[in-house]
């Protein structure tokens, strides 16, 4: 410790709020009539419990700062990554304790690094599960970046496996822990989060047997100058099974990998450091089964390990729901005494073979008549309708019902469909769900404020009932089901029927013409190709306008300017849920 006199370390410890007057005066009380030095005093502090171990090695190399982080003062350090630190910290005035995380000083000026840690912030302060570890705030001084956290007593996973003997956990605790890890998944999946960053060490095991997930949201992008090995891992896989980059079954097959490990206390895809070895996609396909590596596994358990596992997507669980599903069973079985060997079913499994569950859609209509033919026609079609009359009951709906598409009428709800349409955006529980605004043509110029993508698409009238479908659940439609479709739907398309407009922004704005379609692979023709030829079939309905008259389809949706717009208020009755299908 530089030179610093007893007094001088008293009055640093006031200043710095580490130690009130009272506790500094039973420190030296305790050193009755005998003389001592300030690193004597700071030792018997620590002892006493009055400084942290962490505060006192700053004292004696005579630092001062580094002891808050805003209102939370700094007791130790918990861990550290080659991303952030993780310190143990307590409020100065209500003695609550947190977590605080600490972006490294190495990322100060990398822009990249900064807003993944923001980002990681943001999303944490969204999710509120048992099973996520909360973030309660978070941060920006000239210096650092910093969140605060839960703070949960206990140990890692990691930690967990390296105390035990063998290195392995009995299968009833260890399912228990992917159990509620794979709740944690299900919930954040549901609101379009994934994790991208699975593995042991991200999974804390409360005192009272709680698991806990860590760390979301490391979606690093390319230009970024740090990678965890798990994101690099992650892009193997894909890259390996041909899927496109963030495959949300990605995140399965890591949390299989961490079952596997908590099982038999082997990595499955072991511990390599080198680049070239950790791409290779036969790390990924040539994992031995689990029966073989630990014999005695139930074979329930081994079952469910192995489908997590599976090389190709498709034979995997294609959800977090699926898995948890089965891992209940799984639990249940063992916490009943049973061997766990007799053959099962799969859930997941039945539930892939048999047909999909029926897609729910939400649709924003004002007028009482044409909410009976959308919900008659949704109905027929195979889709779960629910209805609702007004555009601000419908947004507060969509944050606690779950639904695959929404769609907003604005001949009758007038411009605030617009808007509304654009809310979606607004929230990271809405803004990747699919949305269809209908527009009259007396306003097809409302398009050019739309805020429109491949899933959210601005459709002009008039359309008929079965185009309208096709357009639904397309944008429903999952991405195996789509690769089927794209042929059909590109003909279709490009068929320019005169009941289907799909408006664009090249067709909206005065004077701008239409770019020539690029020739690009059958793979790459949602991203281009469907949109140009929308744009072709919008074309040549307006030149066909022009010139003669358009007979209009059978099934043609009713227009909604002929029919009295009735501005009713949400109430149970304007919606139709399907309590099974839920």
């Amino acid at each position: 410790m530089p030179s610093l006199s007893v007094d001088d370390l008293n009055q640093q410890l006031l200043s710095l709020d580490l130690m009130d007057l009272d506790k500094i005066r039973i420190v030296e009380t305790s050193f009755g009539t005998k003389l001592f030095t300030a690193d004597e005093f700071l030792r018997l502090a620590q002892r006493m419990g009055y400084l942290t171990k962490y505060q006192v090695e700053r004292l004696m190399a005579g630092e001062t700062t580094g002891y808050y982080y805003g209102d939370y003062k700094i007791q130790y350090l918990v861990g550290a990554g080659s991303f952030a630190r993780v310190f143990r910290c307590v409020h100065k005035d209500t003695g609550k304790v947190v977590a605080v995380k600490v972006l490294r000083a190495r990322f100060r000026d990398d822009q990249t690094a900064i807003d993944e840690f923001i980002r990681e912030g943001e999303m944490g302060m969204e999710l509120r599960h048992p099973n996520i570890a909360a973030v309660y705030e978070a941060h920006e001084t000239k210096l650092d970046h910093y969140m605060v956290m839960e703070f949960i007593e206990g140990n890692t996973l990691r930690e967990m496996l390296a105390a035990q003997r063998n290195g392995y956990l009995d299968p009833k605790r260890a399912t228990r822990i992917i159990y509620d890890i794979c709740s944690a998944l299900e919930y954040a999946q549901k609101r379009g989060y994934q994790h991208r960053d699975m593995k042991p060490s991200n999974i804390m095991v409360a005192s009272s047997g709680r698991a806990v997930l860590l760390d979301f949201g490391l979606l690093t992008a390319e230009s970024s100058s740090f990678k965890t090995q798990r994101a690099i891992e992650y892009a193997a896989l894909e890259r390996a099974t041909h899927v496109k980059r963030d495959d949300r079954r990605s995140d399965i097959y890591f949390l299989g990998a961490v079952y596997y490990q908590a099982l038999t206390g082997v990595a499955p895809l072991g511990e390599i450091k080198e680049r070239s070895r950790r791409l290779d996609a036969g790390r990924f396909k040539n994992i031995k089964m689990i029966h073989q590596v630990a014999k005695g596994i139930p074979r329930c358990v081994a079952t469910v390990v192995d489908k997590s596992l599976k090389f190709d997507p498709d034979e995997r669980y294609q959800t977090p729901t699926q898995l948890k599903q089965d891992l209940e069973r799984v639990v249940g079985q063992l916490e009943r005494g049973e061997t766990g060997d007799e053959a099962i079913e799969l859930v997941g499994e039945a539930k892939t073979e048999k047909a999909r569950p029926m897609k729910a859609v939400m649709i924003v209509e004002a007028n009482a008549s044409l909410q009976e033919t959308f919900r008659e026609f949704f109905k027929s079609a195979g889709f779960r309708p629910l209805v609702i009359s007004n555009v601000t009951m419908a947004l507060q709906r969509l944050e606690d019902c779950e639904v695959d598409a929404v769609l907003f009428n604005a001949q009758t709800l007038g411009q605030s469909a617009v808007v509304a349409f654009n809310q979606l955006l607004d929230s990271p529980m809405t803004k990747d769900l699919p949305a269809v605004l209908l527009l009259n043509e007396d306003q097809v110029k409302w398009g050019a404020h739309a805020k429109r993508s491949k899933k959210r698409l601005a459709v002009g009238m008039p359309i008929s009932m079965k185009r309208l479908m096709m357009v639904v659940d397309m944008l429903t439609k999952d991405e195996i089901a789509a690769k089927e479709e794209r042929a059909r739907i590109k003909a279709e398309a490009a068929a320019a029927e005169s009941d289907f407009m799909l408006l664009r922004s090249s067709a909206l704005k005065p004077g701008k013409t239409q770019e020539p379609t690029k020739t690009r692979s059958e793979e790459d023709f949602p991203e281009d190709a469907y949109d140009a030829a929308l744009d072709s079939a919008f074309e040549t309905f307006s030149l066909k306008s022009k010139t003669e008259n358009v007979e209009t389809p059978k099934e043609k949706v009713p227009d909604a300017s002929k029919e009295k717009v009735v501005e009713d208020d949400y109430d149970d009755t304007d919606v139709e849920d399907d309590e099974d299908g839920e």
